[in-house]
């Protein structure tokens, strides 16, 4: 199919009200068949490539056998509803020149923004302790028997431990005794500390002494008052 002089006499129609008719490309038109185009202008009495269409962003002019006429309906349809078409012409190829319906533009509810509250800075944890293990060394260990003698307020004690374990604890030990266990260890240092508790000892027995020689002279003294 092809533009025919009916077609032709119905385009030039439609040029006249100012309005721009669709036409579309045939197989002969080569690679644009089957697409659509808007005729401008026409000028039946020159060349055979009278018909000047408008498709995209070109403007070429094409021969009757290139165009045709759209039939009824054909084309993409819009998914809008459709407008209401001008009343004034009717008859296949005729499109109205005004714009396309602009898509009414769709309102979203919209909620009031609202600063975004500040969060409150998240506690830091509490730091972790952990116990480090340290290596025993051979002072760490317990001597296998222990014996200690103590001298404190006048008496000596002894205690005792095995291992970890406590064997004897202030155990009273009489001078003597005491004395025989420090000479026993041979050694001049601790002879000497004991020289010194010794002296000590001696000094505060002879004040001792002293002192109740004076009380029982006292006493014998009332005796002897009373007879």
């Amino acid at each position: 199919m092809s533009l025919s002089s009916a077609d032709i006499a119905h385009l030039e129609a439609v040029l006249a009200q100012g309005k721009k008719p669709k036409v579309v490309f045939t197989d002969a038109a080569g690679q644009v068949a089957g697409r659509t185009g808007k005729v401008v202008a026409l000028d039946p009495a020159g060349v055979d490539d009278f018909v000047q269409v408008a498709f995209g962003s070109d403007e070429l002019s094409f021969s009757a056998a290139e165009l045709r006429l759209p039939a009824p309906g054909e084309g993409a349809r819009r998914a809008a509803a459709p407008r209401q078409r001008s009343t004034e012409l009717t008859g296949p190829g005729l499109l109205p020149d005004d714009p396309a319906p602009k898509p009414k533009p769709v309102v979203s509810e919209r909620k009031p923004v609202t600063e975004p509250e500040t969060p409150a800075p998240a506690a830091e944890p509490a730091p972790v302790k952990k116990k480090i293990a340290r290596p025993r060394t051979a002072a760490a260990k317990h001597p296998e028997l222990q014996v200690v003698l103590t001298y404190e307020d006048g008496e000596w004690s002894v205690a005792a431990t095995r291992g970890a374990r406590a064997v004897v604890k202030g155990a009273k030990v009489t001078h003597t005794n005491a004395l025989a266990m420090c000479q026993a260890a041979g050694s001049d240092e601790v002879g000497e500390v004991v020289s010194e508790v010794v002296e000590k000892i001696r000094s505060e027995a002879a004040e001792e002494a002293a002192r109740l020689r004076r009380q029982l002279d006292e006493a014998e003294a009332r005796l002897a008052e009373l007879k």
